[in-house]
């Protein structure tokens, strides 16, 4: 393998590397949630880099772009053997999946968020649970501005609807906050704020209410 077509091999593998690191902070979640495991704290970690990793993407790519279609250094002349090479041909299919490919990681915050809000809606609309007549039931509203995408919060409800005590959990993306119902006998405000914040996103007390 000759020295461009390491390189190009090298800067292609590293943008669709890049961008799928970039995509981290709504692909772990999301996973997570899919699988039933916790929530991922490094999916905030992910959020701070973000820019950098699509900074890295898009220069990769570029490079990959210009490799596969410089001009040669020798003349090919058009219809000819070495202008029509298999190889050649093979190359540019595979940086166009690549490009592909890239893109749809890179813009996986956006589409997830497009795509939970269209399949589940007027799930992120945040309201109060149902009330309880029970005097130990309780209501906390808590602030989350850190979410980056609708996965964060599906992820969120996930993990709070796993707490003992915890009767009923809405995470809304778009209001950046979380509405938990729970049993004021088995678990504490700051146990629920401490779960929220294992996730990796910070939760900022607004408003509690009943027991």
């Amino acid at each position: 393998m000759d020295k461009s077509k390491a390189l190009r091999t090298a800067s292609l593998g590293g943008s669709i590397l890049a961008a799928i690191t970039a995509s981290l902070c709504c692909i772990g979640p999301l996973l997570a949630v899919a699988l039933g495991a916790g929530g991922l704290a490094a999916s905030a970690v992910f959020e701070k880099w973000r820019p950098v990793f699509l900074g890295i993407t898009l220069a990769l790519l570029a490079l990959a772009w210009y490799l596969t279609y410089r001009k040669p250094k020798a003349a090919c002349e058009p219809g000819s053997a070495c202008a029509a090479k298999p190889a050649a041909k093979w190359n540019k299919a595979v940086l166009w999946i690549a490009t592909v490919f890239v893109w749809v990681t890179a813009a996986f915050p956006s589409l997830s968020s497009a795509v939970l809000s269209a399949a589940r809606p007027g799930a992120d609309t945040c309201c109060a649970p149902s009330a309880v007549s029970d005097g130990n039931f309780a209501v906390l509203r808590v602030k989350i501005p850190g979410m980056d995408c609708a996965a964060c919060a599906l992820n969120i409800q996930a993990v709070l609807k796993k707490q003992a005590g915890v009767t009923q959990a809405r995470v809304s993306f778009d209001a950046k906050e979380a509405v938990v119902q729970y049993d004021a006998t088995k678990i504490s405000p700051e146990k629920i704020i401490a779960a929220i914040d294992e996730t990796g996103f910070k939760a900022e007390p607004a408003m509690r209410t009943g027991h």
